[in-house]
């Protein structure tokens, strides 16, 4: 699949993720680890589902991060949902990670996150 060109890609963010701790029984740590992710695309827009009066916002932006291009590329997984993500001074709650893989090599292609 076509990636877009590096230098389209030009936004970074600051990956807040989760730390675990293993004594906190009720899943109240604040503990993070903190990694900034360059060349990544960030759509700063509301997406909603629903239809007519019954429509619920998704996400607060979508976040797209390309494997190549994105540096660093780490793994991300449905754990790592409730993680925080730093863009432009704002900070947004991780609620989806979506990944999608080249049909031919079956290879991680991009993940596409959902941020609120």
């Amino acid at each position: 699949m076509l990636k877009p060109p590096k230098s389209m890609c030009n936004q970074s963010i600051i990956l807040k993720l989760k730390v675990e701790d293993p004594d906190d029984i009720y899943g109240e740590s604040t503990n993070f680890d903190e990694i900034k992710l360059d060349n990544c695309v960030v759509h700063a827009r509301t997406v909603y589902e629903g239809s007519n009066n019954n429509r619920q916002i998704v996400a607060n932006a979508t976040i797209m991060l390309y494997s190549g291009i994105t540096t660093p590329f780490i793994e991300l997984t449905k754990d790592h949902l409730g993680s925080k993500i730093e863009y432009n001074g704002v900070e947004y709650t991780l609620t989806n990670v979506s990944e999608s893989r080249d049909p031919f090599s079956n290879e991680l292609y991009q993940y596409k996150l959902g941020v609120i």
